[in-house]
């Protein structure tokens, strides 16, 4: 119980998804935290010396640790400058009346230099400059606190090691502040560096898994496991491949692979597409997941034909023979994430196998489709009935070749 009031004090205002450890508003609900503890360990002296000024520091500590107690109330309200703030007066406040009450250098004073190093912690890069009003003023008070009780005390040390001793507090308050200073200069480079490797490994991420399907990893440990009743399946693959692979050197091989589904990429990303996966020469692509779209089918065949277009630019261009076989099919589907190593966002079902055996069973340079995208899309594009085929594992099913955009319909509302 005591450890789950712990943390709800610490993260109070906090995502508890976050990773971030230094994070202002957490280390501000720490120091508010062990203000408190420091000044309850404080309280057995106290009330030892209850005779003399007992009463009067027994009641700082209470009005003290009661104040502090609305830092994370004031975190979680999501006003973060003011609980900020807030502790740097009652804490500054504490440390004051402490060496006012007591009117003697019993050291007290000292933590206000403890709150020079800390401050960096406090404040956000754009909070610089009241960071830096904020730790100047500690300082100056605690030299000001140094000078006055170097004026107002008896000393029995001379007044050479006087002179040394208020220069060595002043020297150790400027390097405080040095420290202070640059201890904020590095918080705020490793900040930078921290978030630019964490949109970079973000962006890899995403170049791996769709957007949302991240988000839910990053939110829930739970298994990612999905039913789509109506999605589009494109598979596309580059004929005469293996012969290619003889003709070539790996650079020629790879570099014409790449240039191949990078100009494919581009064309799924148009269309709102989502690129499942590649293997060896083939791409896969999905229209309706993860996000559901009532017109997946209407834009992967858009993406066939533009697909098909760019393939003949590229053989033209490199001087190739190969051709490009398309298929798509649509049906019901489970989608999601399998393995821990090298984990993928992949589909299962019979329209995925369906969608597969239109593009195997296809002609070079040929979009086949089945009957059911044939009747979704068919106002859209114009069609060729290619009749019964022999589908291994299905039976004979009837299929369309997909031709041409009909009427010269525009595809601007289709695309992102």
């Amino acid at each position: 119980m005591l450890k789950s009031a712990l943390q709800s004090w610490v993260w109070s205002g906090i995502n508890k998804a976050s990773s971030e450890n230094v994070n202002p508003t957490r280390i501000t609900n720490i120091i508010a935290l062990l203000c408190i503890s420091v000044s309850s360990l404080h309280l057995p002296i106290v009330l030892y010396f209850v005779s003399q000024t007992g009463y009067q520091e027994l009641l700082l500590i209470i009005i003290s640790a009661s104040l502090l107690t609305l830092i994370p109330i004031l975190n979680r309200l999501k006003a973060y400058l003011m609980s900020k703030l807030f502790l740097v007066i009652v804490f500054a406040t504490y440390i004051l009346i402490s060496c006012l009450m007591r009117q003697e250098n019993l050291n007290i004073q000292y933590f206000f230099l403890l709150a020079v190093v800390i401050c960096p912690f406090l404040f956000k890069e754009a909070e610089s400059g009241l960071m830096f009003l904020i730790t100047l003023s500690y300082f100056l008070l605690f030299v000001s606190f140094e000078i006055w009780f170097f004026y107002s005390s008896v000393n029995t040390l001379s007044f050479h090691q006087q002179i040394v001793k208020i220069s060595c507090s002043i020297s150790f308050a400027l390097s405080c502040l040095l420290c202070s200073y640059h201890i904020r200069r590095n918080i705020n480079r490793n900040l930078q560096k921290l978030s630019s490797e964490r949109e970079r490994s973000e962006q890899l991420l995403l170049n791996i898994l769709p957007a949302n399907i991240v988000q839910r990893l990053k939110t829930s440990p739970n298994l990612i496991a999905d039913y789509y009743e109506q999605v589009s399946i494109l598979f596309a693959d580059i004929q005469n491949f293996t012969p290619l692979c003889k003709n070539l050197s790996p650079q020629q091989l790879v570099k014409l692979l790449n240039e191949v589904f990078c100009a494919f990429d581009h064309i799924t990303h148009k269309y709102g597409l989502e690129k499942i996966k590649t293997s060896g020469d083939g791409y896969m692509v999905a229209g309706g997941v993860p996000i559901i779209s009532s017109f997946h089918a209407i834009k992967c065949c858009h993406c066939a034909l533009d697909m098909r277009n760019v393939f003949k630019k590229i053989c033209k261009k490199h001087q190739l023979h190969n051709g490009l076989r398309i298929g798509i099919g649509c049906g019901e589907v489970i989608a999601g994430i399998i393995g821990k190593s090298k984990f993928s966002y992949d589909l299962w079902g019979e329209a995925v196998n369906l969608a597969s055996r239109m593009e195997s069973h296809g002609l070079s340079n040929k979009i086949q489709v089945t009957e059911s995208i044939y009747k979704i899309t068919k106002d859209w594009f114009q069609f060729d009935k290619r009749g019964s085929i022999e589908v291994k594992g299905l039976g004979w099913i009837n299929t369309y070749w997909l031709v041409s955009r009909k009427n010269n319909l525009g595809t601007h509302v289709l695309t992102k």
